[in-house]
């Protein structure tokens, strides 16, 4: 025959041992969903690439033989992320002067020309050169008209343009286990177009018209 007492001091024990159960859970859970919310952090939330216009210019070259001009941009892209390596892919720069909002939904449309930039894979605490260039004629279907004849006859260099760039961004992480993709946009402002690459554009002479 059992006492009282030892059956109420054995419900006390086991009613113990089950709320530290629970609490241990609570504890693992605590730290799995820690654990959880900071790789989500490191995965979608890493240092976004940066973007500029190596000299904060576009160079221009008259080619009389074909009556043409060429335009050469240089842009500059760098991953400041100590994890993270960064691919820029399907970009497209289209250049703008400053009558015309660069966050026009049809800038194919509504730009003086654009540029198609090749894909770019930036490794962790580097930087790359996005080097391309366009071939322009007087065609409206091209360039805009008013734009080829300044640079092209003229030989001006015109000031306060803006280059939007848009682009899809892959990071990776950890080798390819973690990888996101985003589209991205940047504006770069204010730039000079024209001139050659030490000369007046260089200088940052600005004859804007």
């Amino acid at each position: 025959m059992r006492a009282d007492g030892d059956d109420d001091g054995k419900t006390s024990a086991f009613r113990c041992l089950g709320a530290a159960r629970y609490a241990v859970a609570a504890v693992v859970t605590v730290l799995i969903v820690a654990v959880v919310v900071t790789s989500l952090k490191v995965v979608l939330r890493p240092e976004s690439l940066r973007l500029s216009v190596v000299d904060g210019a576009v160079y221009s070259t008259p080619l009389p033989a074909s009556e043409a001009v060429t335009l050469q941009l240089n842009l500059r892209a760098e991953n400041p992320s100590g994890r993270a390596r960064m691919y820029f892919l399907n970009v497209t720069a289209y250049l703008f002067d400053g009558a015309t909002p660069a966050s026009t939904p049809t800038p194919d449309e509504d730009c003086i020309i654009f540029f198609n930039p090749t894909d770019e894979a930036v490794r962790q605490e580097m930087a790359v050169d996005l080097m391309t260039s366009v071939e322009a004629t007087n065609d409206p279907g091209v360039m805009n008209q008013t734009y080829f004849e300044r640079l092209y006859a003229d030989g001006r260099v015109i000031g306060d343009m803006t280059l939007r760039v848009d682009g899809s961004l892959v990071t990776e992480v950890s080798s390819g286990f973690n990888m996101t993709r985003l589209q991205v946009t940047y504006y770069c402002r204010p730039l000079l177009v024209g001139g050659s690459k030490g000369g007046e554009a260089s200088m940052g002479r600005k004859d804007v018209l």
